[in-house]
């Protein structure tokens, strides 16, 4: 494998030094977009409110791709369809003296199902819309995940990493299940050496499941997958690499549909007194090896 210049190293970590720290969950776009697309849609404005009830007894349920849309907004507009040709069929076929195709609109509503509050406030102010919050969700976006028994968790097996010099470490009910530091053999990444020096286990588990990894540089795709199969919970990596494939603009390979186990990822971002941040250079290593 062909070697670009060596990383910078980090700095050893002083946890009484640390007066910062900053972890960063790496979430699907779709959760952390604040704005909703939108549709246009063919509602009813009704001039007698007293027949609402009568009318949605007669409609057919809303297209699955709609269901997160109330029936009725807030001004008592009920959404018939989605195009106003069958929207007039469908007022026809209600044979209700109280409706007139003369009073179909066009109304914006949400294209999507709102992921978020944040979303659900912006979806509401075009459609009444349905939203059953997430709340692990809800904690990594507004950050209140970051309990100090957390804070206090990161910051210890961090500083083990950095220590290592480009260490790997598999934390499973708060002792060291598994650790590995990179190796000359082609193969040797710092994750791929954990993984061999795993002492086999017993019983129902499989490999690390639910443990926590800790890394110095982001996994390379070949690692990354590796801690599928590990089935890991959480990984926690302080800076990135050329060939990640977990950062917000690269692949996010944890994020991918199509791979049977997921994991969530956090980069760790620690400010010493002097304010500086002790993760200043990104790595340019390939998943770094060792020299």
């Amino acid at each position: 494998m062909t070697m670009d210049a060596p990383p910078s190293k980090i700095r050893k970590l002083d946890c009484s030094s640390v007066t910062k720290l900053e972890v960063h969950p790496i979430l699907d776009p779709a959760l952390t977009c604040e704005t909703i697309a939108s549709t246009s849609f063919q509602a009813l404005n009704l001039v007698n409110k007293q027949v609402i009830g009568q009318i949605i007894g007669g409609l057919n349920e809303l297209p699955e791709s709609f269901q997160h849309l109330k029936r009725v907004g807030k001004d008592g507009s009920v959404l018939i369809s989605e195009t106003e040709e069958s929207a007039k069929q469908i007022i026809i076929g209600l044979k209700n003296d109280g409706v007139r195709i003369e009073d179909l609109k066009t109304v914006l509503v949400p294209s999507k199902k709102p992921l978020t509050r944040r979303q659900f406030e912006v979806s509401k102010l075009l459609w009444s819309t349905a939203f059953h919050p997430n709340h692990d969700v809800e904690k990594l976006i507004d950050g209140s995940f970051l309990t100090d028994c957390l804070r206090e968790y990161v910051i210890r097996y961090t500083q083990r990493v950095i220590e290592m010099g480009d260490g790997c470490i598999a934390v499973q009910s708060n002792s060291v299940l598994s650790s590995g530091c990179p190796s000359t053999h082609p193969l040797g990444h710092p994750v791929m050496e954990m993984v061999r020096n795993l002492q086999k286990r017993t019983g129902s588990d499989y490999l690390g499941t639910g443990s926590d990894v800790f890394l110095v540089n982001e996994p390379c795709a070949m690692c990354s997958m590796a801690l599928v199969h590990f089935r890991i919970k959480r990984l926690f990596y302080v800076r990135n690499s050329k060939n990640g494939v977990l950062k917000d603009d690269g692949w996010q390979l944890h994020l991918e549909p199509s791979i049977n186990h997921h994991y969530k990822v956090f980069r760790v971002n620690i400010h010493d007194e002097s304010g500086s941040n002790l993760d200043n250079v990104d790595s340019n290593s390939l998943c770094t090896l060792a020299k």
